[in-house]
């Protein structure tokens, strides 16, 4: 949309009105400010949809009441008694050889989950039925117990049945196989470690109190009387095995003792350890002999290549002499006393020649004492080089000593090995098999019933109560459930948003619901005029206001109200709009221009004889034609006889020469259009009107059918101004507030009129 178009115009000078006015929503008479968030969820919104589907919520759930009661009443009452044994581990430490178990989480856990699926097993079942003597499944359950439900059919079965109620006779109790019976226990038996302890819950569930305390008594009794069994058994067993290992071990040490005196006495060996262990020691010792030794023939080395390399009087070590520097110091002396009388004396002078004689001895010794260093220097790298060698050759020849003893003693260890290993088992199983033999005469119970099981007062299951609590959980969601589903495929206008959202034009009035009956014979339509301190009259005064203040120029001179389809309330906000329109002082004419199926005369109460149809025939004039209705200020237009051309009677030139003339005589001009879709009469009557306002019913209207009235207005260019939203109940909107909200908040009716009034005069 150009911002030259007229329609882009109005609705943004609407949009202006809004945010001067401090973002003020026009809804029944009421302000409100916008939410800052229009994103967030609203839980305002979701409590709408809740209590608009109150019913089928409350249905839902008393369904899902109804199913559990029912379900629940025909169920038989369970009985569940409960035994606790302490567990200890103690018993089981027989059946290892070392007769030390590792004391870990995993051994831990094994063993108890060991203990939990013995309680579980079918052997164990089997042991329970021969102590209590079963011979028959149906000892296990009573007789089934009718429900109140059962009773109540069975009454009146026999009640309107002419013969006597049977008798049934008891079933014959069948005997059952072993398996069968074990089958059957194990199915009501229920096994629960206690958390953070060494305490099991065993529990039995039952039809009969008395048989689930003593079948779960017995459980706890024949697995006691069976962990000790295991456990004397397991004695006996270890006690056989051990004197089996020792008599084997026994043999197998002194074979391993006897192959280890004759390979010492063959070879000659005494005391292999010790020699070896004295050649170790001085292999470490020259080791770290060699170690100092190498450093200092590195050194001297450097030393040695250094003097090689500069010469003797470049050589560190001679310039560090303390000799040699006393030497230079006096040389100095001696040159610098020489070149001092050399400027007084000549050369051949006694005293100059005694002087030259003195330096050239100075040079000669630090000549020979530089020579001196130099040779001790390389005496002492080739010394350095010389104890190096020697000690790796005795490194060498250790290394060699210490192999050939290691290759002689292999075999000497490995049978050594072997009889320090029988020694090391033949004595444990020694040990051991005292520790069995002192076990076995105690009697080491590892399993104590904690607290043995009571017969039950009342049955567990089913849980009347706990039921009925989760059925009204389950069926206020599902309720709730299906509230949104049916609220999402409801794809009718629902709230101010919606519409403002789908059709991208503003809302310039919403109308609320009213309760017909309470008006008595007041008609809908005529309550502006009747009552106008209605919430109806309130929210048609400020959809006048928004008609007055959407353009510069004020209200449009020729409003056209249309809606897309029948019955959504056009009829009603044509007469409500214009009767605002007379209540501020305007003169207005209402034109009935539905010509198809006219009820502007039955609204006011009029006949229908003569009216736009013989206008627009050309058989009379407008002020021949229009009638004051008993609204002061307010002519009516009715629709006239119904022609079987309508839409061409509208688009023909008599119809816009009866709008120019009633623009002229009039302040305001309604048209009451027919639907738009399926009828061209309301495009063409938009297209003659300075504005058009499209009406819309709340929670009637479709949203697709609505798309399709705008596509069409907006194919003509039609200059929409905006929407209106009828029969809008209390609470559908996020801005939704009470339509009964005394309107003197916003001023009193006289106060709004006499502006509107200044506003059409102006």
């Amino acid at each position: 949309m150009s911002p030259e178009d007229p329609k882009s115009e109005k609705h943004h000078n609407v949009l202006a009105l809004a945010d001067s006015h401090k973002k003020l929503v026009v809804a029944s008479g009421h302000e409100q400010f916008l939410d800052d968030q229009e994103d967030a969820i609203d839980l305002r919104e979701y409590w709408r949809i809740i209590i608009q589907h109150k019913t089928t919520i409350i249905v839902f759930t008393l369904i899902a009441l109804l199913t559990s009661f029912i379900s629940t009443s025909q169920k038989t009452p369970i009985y569940k008694s409960t035994a606790t044994l302490q567990i200890e581990r103690q018993g089981d430490r027989i059946h290892t050889y070392q007769g030390v178990v590792p004391d870990t989480d995993t051994y831990s856990y094994d063993f108890y989950e060991t203990q939990y699926e013995l309680l579980k097993s079918r052997t164990l079942a089997k042991r329970v039925v021969d102590d209590l003597g079963l011979t028959s499944a149906s000892e296990l359950r009573s007789q089934k117990k009718d429900s109140f439900l059962r009773d109540l059919k069975a009454s009146l079965s026999n009640l309107f049945s002419d013969n006597q109620p049977e008798t049934t006779a008891a079933p014959k109790s069948q005997k059952s196989t072993p398996e069968q019976l074990a089958g059957a226990l194990k199915s009501g038996l229920s096994v629960i470690p206690i958390k953070d302890s060494r305490l099991v819950a065993i529990s039995y569930d039952s039809p009969v109190p008395e048989m689930a305390a003593k079948i779960v008594n017995a459980y706890a009794n024949s697995f006691i009387s069976m962990s000790q069994e295991r456990y004397i058994e397991a004695s006996s067993s270890a006690k056989i095995l051990l004197n089996e290992q020792i008599k084997q071990t026994r043999a197998d040490l002194e074979d391993s003792e006897r192959r280890l005196i004759e390979y010492s006495g063959e070879r000659g060996i005494v005391d292999l350890d010790e020699k070896l262990s004295t050649n170790l020691q001085q292999l470490q010792s020259i080791n770290n002999k060699l170690a100092a030794v190498e450093s200092n023939r590195i050194s001297a080395q450097a030393a040695y290549q250094e003097m090689k390399a500069v010469g003797a009087m470049g050589f560190s070590q001679v310039n560090d002499s303390p000799l040699i520097q006393s030497y230079k110091e006096s040389l100095a002396e001696l040159e610098t006393e020489y070149a001092e009388k050399l400027k007084i004396f000549k050369p051949a002078y006694p005293a100059m020649i005694q002087l030259k004689e003195q330096i050239t001895g100075l040079k000669n010794r630090i000549n020979e004492e530089a020579n001196n260093i130099q040779s001790a220097v390389g005496v002492n790298y080739k010394a350095a080089v010389r104890e190096e060698a020697l000690l790796k050759e005795r490194m060498n020849e250790i290394k060699e000593e210490i192999l050939a003893l290691r290759k002689r003693s292999t075999d000497y260890q490995a049978l050594k090995r072997d009889v320090d290993t029988n020694l090391i088992l033949y004595e444990g199983l020694l040990q051991r098999a005292k520790e069995v033999g002192v076990a076995a005469g105690t009697n080491n119970n590892n399993i104590y019933v904690v607290d043995a099981g009571e017969i039950p007062g009342s049955p567990y299951t089913p849980n009347l109560e706990k039921n009925l609590m989760i059925a009204l959980m389950l069926g206020l969601m599902g309720g709730i459930g299906l509230a949104f589903l049916f609220e999402y495929l409801d794809d009718t206008v629902k709230s101010s948003e919606d519409l403002e959202q789908l059709t991208e034009l503003p809302v310039v009035g919403v109308v609320p619901e009213v309760d017909i009956e309470q008006f008595e014979n007041d008609k809908i339509s005529l309550l502006t005029h009747s009552d106008p301190t209605s919430a109806i009259a309130e929210a048609y005064r400020s959809f006048r206001t928004a008609l007055t203040f959407s353009s510069a120029g004020g209200h449009p001179k020729i409003l056209h109200v249309s809606s897309a389809g029948s019955s959504e309330g056009k009829t009603t906000t044509a007469i409500s709009t214009a009767v605002t329109f007379v209540q501020a002082g305007a003169r207005v004419l209402l034109l009935d221009c539905d010509l198809r199926s006219p009820s502007l005369h039955k609204e006011f109460s009029v006949a229908n004889e003569i009216g736009l149809t013989n206008f627009l025939t050309g058989e009379f004039k407008l002020g021949e034609i229009a009638q004051k209705s008993h609204v002061k200020n307010l002519w009516l237009l009715l629709a006239g006889p119904i022609p079987p051309n309508p839409a061409e009677l509208l688009s023909s030139g008599k119809m816009v020469e009866l709008l120019d003339i009633a623009g002229n005589n009039y302040d305001v001009v309604i048209i009451d259009s027919p639907p738009l879709l399926g009828l061209a009469d309301a495009l063409v009557l938009s297209s003659l009107a300075t504005a058009t306002v499209l009406v819309v019913d709340a929670g009637v209207t479709r949203k697709g059918v609505l798309e399709g009235a705008l596509k069409r207005l907006r194919g003509i260019n039609s200059n929409i101004i905006g929407t209106v939203l009828t029969k809008y109940g209390q609470g559908r909107s996020r801005y939704s507030y009470d339509y009964h909200y005394n309107y003197r908040y916003y001023g009193t009716e006289d106060d709004e009129d006499t502006a509107s009034t200044k506003q059409l005069a102006s």
